[in-house]
């Protein structure tokens, strides 16, 4: 049976592949271990981890394939990977229409909102020295973060929205690794400050959904994270620092 290892900060993007690597063990398919790291703690700078992923951030997943020791880093391809190895646990589209819209949601999620929008509001600090031009940073990063919730919940079905219609009522209408991966989204803008919960009823309905599932359950319940969590103390930026979460 295939063994991973995963690499995860608490509340990170990490927990999109925590929750597929549930999944999929839960289904019998493989095992896994984790590594947890404490990002205010600067667990990613360490040279311990640093030997294992020298860009610093999470998430990290080690395997063996083979016979050969190896390292995959990014969440695309985390999650692209094991859902290809493992595709009867159903994380990814067998379609190839169903297939290309998995990959356009990752894409977006983890280039627009992630690396760009929320970074802004992340780590204003970052992009400017000055204390008024980084509260203008973080205004740039909310608005485009508005703007990006409504297009999400406009792009979700609304069958979501029907409490009756039980497993095709995700993002891709069967469970995916698309909807592991928006929870950490909407935890992300509930801690600071959108209200989700309030807005956006697509988004919530799912995210309640995903919720209930034994795999997200599981993950949180390691991780030691909810979607109530308050918002930690921001750290001052450094070059090897991942999101905070």
């Amino acid at each position: 049976m295939p063994h991973y290892r995963l690499y995860y900060a608490p509340g990170a993007c990490s927990l999109a592949p925590h929750i597929a690597l549930e999944e999929i063990q839960m289904a019998g398919l493989a095992d896994y271990a984790t590594t947890r790291l404490l990002l205010p703690a600067g667990d990613q700078r360490k040279s311990e981890f640093l030997a294992v992923n020298p860009r610093g951030h999470v998430p990290v997943l080690g395997f063996r394939l083979d016979g050969q020791a190896q390292t995959l880093t990014e969440n695309l391809a985390i999650l692209r990977f094991l859902a290809e190895q493992h595709p009867q646990a159903r994380l990814w589209p067998a379609d190839a229409l169903g297939a290309a819209r998995a990959s356009e949601w990752l894409s977006w999620l983890a280039t627009d909102v992630h690396a760009y929008a929320f970074m802004q509001v992340f780590y204003p600090a970052r992009y400017a020295a000055e204390a008024g031009a980084q509260v203008a940073v973080e205004a740039s990063g909310r608005a485009l973060l508005t703007r990006y919730w409504s297009d999400l919940e406009a792009r979700l079905p609304s069958a979501v929205l029907d409490a009756g219609a039980g497993e095709q009522a995700y993002a891709l209408g069967a469970f995916s690794v698309v909807d592991a991966y928006l929870i950490a989204f909407y935890r992300w803008a509930k801690r600071y400050g959108f209200a989700p919960h309030e807005r956006y009823p697509r988004w919530t309905a799912l995210t309640q959904r995903t919720l209930a599932r034994e795999s997200v359950r599981r993950a949180f319940a390691e991780e030691r994270i909810s979607l109530d969590d308050p918002l930690p103390a921001r750290p001052a930026p450094t070059l090897f620092q991942e999101n905070a979460a």
